[in-house]
């Protein structure tokens, strides 16, 4: 950001910044961010010359309590006693004591949160409600979403109506955790698509449970050996395949067995 603007002018570039950020401008102070991030001029107006720490820093800082229907993440645990991270949209603030709020509440205790791809609700304190815009990274870059476009047309199309439409991607969603990620066009892009994505990865660890249970259990399994059939691939194998497919899946001890085992078998292709 650069140059000078009267607050309404400063505003819309807030609210730009924001948006082009991946963040929804409702959700933050806008005269906090003003105040903080940028510098009186004493002519009038402000000056919109802004330092990235200091932009962050007051972005975090203004960024507004909970509201209704936004999109969020907690933590569900199984029958089986495995955590998972499930996405949902917030239905109603609820007290200590699980009453219902008269009016808008300034500090609500808790929330209740409608749950995707789940038979029930989640209620829980407002302090283990995570926005779920904090899970993702969004890129508008042109450059890195079309990065590795594959030919002939050398760039991503939207994922949701590539079928019907040769709209180009516009947004890439980049899940932090497994880098999982899905190119949309702007009219896709929502806060759904979000925790789409977030389900996805979600279902990956469900189907993988047993493998990382039993790389849990014995993690040597990954640096089995290699089968001597053209045909059939060793249990090594599997496990080494399976990792190269989830890696953030794989338990820790496990990972760093098959780090080891790639640097010998590289150390002994080169020897």
């Amino acid at each position: 950001m650069s140059g000078y603007g009267s607050v309404r002018a400063v505003r819309s570039v807030i609210i730009d910044t924001l948006k082009a950020e991946g963040r929804n401008p409702d959700a933050y102070n806008i005269a906090g961010i003003i105040r903080d991030a940028f510098t009186p001029r004493s002519e009038g107006g402000y000056s919109a010359a802004l330092d990235a720490e200091v932009w962050r820093a007051a972005v975090d800082k203004h960024r507004r309590p909970f509201g209704i229907g936004d999109m969020v993440r907690v933590v569900v645990t199984t029958k089986s006693g495995t955590t998972e991270h499930h996405y949902g949209k917030i239905y109603q603030f609820r007290k200590a004591n699980g009453g219902i709020y008269r009016g808008r509440p300034v500090k609500p205790h808790s929330a209740y949160v409608e749950l995707d791809h789940h038979t029930s609700g989640w209620l829980g304190p407002l302090s283990e409600v995570t926005p779920a815009l904090d899970d993702f990274e969004i890129i508008r870059s042109m450059s890195q979403i079309n990065s590795d476009a594959p030919p002939p047309d050398r760039y991503y199309k939207c994922r949701r109506c590539a079928w019907h439409s040769y709209k180009g991607a516009r947004v890439m969603v980049v899940h932090k955790v497994s880098g999982q990620r899905v190119r949309l066009c702007e009219g896709c892009f929502n806060d759904d698509e979000l925790a789409r994505l977030g389900h996805d990865v979600m279902y990956y660890g469900r189907h993988g449970q047993q493998t990382i249970t039993e790389l849990t259990e014995n993690p040597e399994l990954i640096t089995g050996p290699v089968s001597d059939s053209y045909y059939e691939k060793s249990d090594g194998e599997i496990y080494r395949g399976w990792a190269d497919c989830f890696p953030w899946l794989v338990p820790a001890e496990a990972a760093a067995l098959y780090a080891k085992w790639k640097e010998n078998l590289s150390a002994a292709v080169t020897a």
